[in-house]
């Protein structure tokens, strides 16, 4: 059973799709940012087209599908194996991103983000927490 995911920016204290609205106001950042984050996600992905990326990984085949403009509101990430989940997780906690199950309509981990004024990473370009 494969699963859909929408990656995206949301309010911190978001925990579903209902706490969104029609209009989101947050970007994850420039295309060129975005694509340069999934490749340091996804080393071995086919880029050849970056509106449609695939990546092998050790949890099944994960295939995104994302929007050439800029800002980037969202794009999905289409999932062969639900446990793929964990590899969006990750992504996820690295870039600061959110993760909406389209089935439940919930964000996939539900946590809320760490405030800017917090100890932690939140609030930090995506960049620099790559390396850690």
């Amino acid at each position: 059973m494969s699963k859909t995911i929408i990656v995206m920016d949301a309010p911190d204290n978001a925990t579903g799709i209902e706490q969104i609205g029609d209009e989101n106001p947050y970007f994850l950042g420039a295309f060129g940012e975005v694509i340069t984050a999934l490749k340091q996600a996804f080393p071995k992905g086919d880029f050849a087209d970056p509106t449609e990326i695939s990546a092998a990984t050790d949890k099944g085949l994960i295939r995104i599908e994302i929007a050439k403009h800029t800002p980037v509101q969202s794009f999905m990430m289409h999932l062969e194996n639900p446990e793929s989940v964990e590899i969006v997780q990750k992504l996820c906690e690295k870039t600061n991103w959110r993760a909406l199950d389209t089935d439940t309509g919930m964000f996939i981990d539900q946590r809320m983000k760490k405030s800017n004024n917090q100890k932690g990473d939140a609030g930090k370009s995506w960049w620099k927490l790559w390396g850690k």
